[in-house]
């Protein structure tokens, strides 16, 4: 989370802030903030697990550092890198140390703001719970955080359900303090006052049994670690920060084993492209085919009016030796429109004296959330396959993934 704290201190975010009736915080989140954000995001194992690690990284840089700003000056992430990618990768939510009080940000997409629900981790660990709890809807976008209402842990666990399933406390609306003046002078002038309710005990695991945990729920076959095991073994395993970490290390390297998918965890940069910038693996198309002969530099420059100042690359796909070592050229095109918008077209071709592509090997774009946005599957005999021409703008994010036979290989770009 380097860049992320270098914008930090270097005060480039931009955030506004604002009370509304009654008395909520509404934050914006800086494009530097997004962007940084989003690539920290990336070494998650799963598409939902970078997602939760994203927004839960806007609201918390954002909020800390409004919180710096107009309160607490001493305030801090609880547990900081390297260890809270091990928390991002099995639970939501971040705790913030206000001096001696523990404060959970809950962020969630939900338009609805009906309720609260606070995963049992953050309640029911000792050493996890907090004093206060702050709901907070982020945006889709990304763009703005607002933080609509608080509740104390005591009030949690007397007044909440207890969702069995998947072991969340949902707090209903009426019961939440929607005032965070409230929560200010709360803070300032009980400081002393105990805000937490009885938490029991955990039991205590070997480290045999840890062992076998950590092997057993690190696996991929297990598709909700915190679900399978009841809740005070899978308690022990995640209070403990070196359990904790094995089992986020052990999970990452299953996963990556089990679904054959390259991992990215870097992402092109088009936008420097534009700036003749590009990194080394992506070439000119001359540097595949010859220019005069080859098919694809034809169909590539021509189709679907690409225009000559039209930045074209490629890419050589290398899609592993469990399928003959097949190779296939990714071409991409960025097409500048006005403000700060792009048009991009996506094509793939068969490499070197192949003449067709595999059949069946689809392209597909994927939103930032991991959403097939489109997609387009290569029949017998096809020479190449393309995306319909889509547009973006600067600091948008998405995925261009190459799927034979279940074998997946994905770039990851940003505009």
């Amino acid at each position: 989370m380097g860049n992320i704290a270098e914008i930090m201190n270097d005060e480039v975010v931009r955030m506004t802030s604002a009370f509304t009736e009654p008395q909520e915080l509404l934050l914006e989140i800086s494009p530097s903030l997004q962007t940084s954000s989003w690539q920290e995001s990336q070494m998650y194992a799963t598409p939902s697990s970078r997602w939760r690690a994203y927004i839960n990284q806007i609201c918390v840089y954002g909020f800390l550092n409004w919180v710096k700003a107009e309160y607490v000056p001493e305030a801090s992430i609880w547990h900081s890198s390297p260890g809270i990618p091990a928390f991002w990768e099995f639970v939501n939510g971040t705790a913030i140390l206000l001096n001696q009080k523990r404060v959970v940000l809950i962020p969630s997409e939900a338009i609805d703001d009906s309720e609260l629900e606070v995963p049992q981790e953050w309640v029911d660990i000792p050493s996890w719970a907090a004093d206060y709890y702050l709901a907070v809807q982020v945006t889709a976008d990304g763009k703005w955080v607002r933080i609509w209402s608080y509740i104390t842990h005591e009030k949690l666990k007397s007044l909440a359900d207890y969702d069995q399933v998947d072991r969340t406390y949902c707090i209903d609306a009426r019961h939440l303090i929607k005032d965070l003046n409230a929560f200010w002078i709360t803070y300032q002038f009980c400081g002393t006052e105990e805000m937490k309710g009885a938490i029991a005990p955990l039991p205590e695991l070997s480290t045999v049994q840890a062992e076998n945990l950590v092997q057993r729920l690190g696996n991929s076959s297990v598709t909700f670690p915190r679900l399978a095991v009841p809740f005070t073994t899978w308690g022990v395993l995640l209070e403990n920060e070196q359990w904790r970490q094995r089992l986020y290390q052990e999970r990452l390297q299953s996963l990556q084993q089990a679904a054959p998918t390259q991992f990215s965890q870097v992402q092109v940069n088009l936008s420097r492209w534009l700036e003749q910038i590009y990194d080394a693996s992506w070439q000119a198309i001359e540097t595949f085919f010859e220019p005069n002969s080859s098919s694809l530099a034809f169909n590539f420059r021509t189709s679907s009016g690409l225009s000559a100042a039209a930045i074209k690359r490629a890419k050589l796909i290398d899609l592993g030796i469990e399928i003959e070592a097949q190779k296939v050229i990714l071409l991409a095109a960025l097409i500048p429109e006005a403000n700060q918008q792009v048009s991009i077209r996506v094509q793939l071709h068969p490499a070197y004296n192949q003449p067709y592509l595999p059949a069946n090997i689809k392209l597909v774009l994927l939103s930032d959330r991991g959403e097939i946005l489109q997609q387009v599957q290569a029949r017998v005999q096809d020479i190449y396959v393309q995306l319909k021409l889509f547009d973006g703008e600067v600091g948008e994010c998405f995925s261009i993934q190459i799927d034979l036979n279940n074998y997946q290989i994905t770039e990851n770009f940003i505009i």
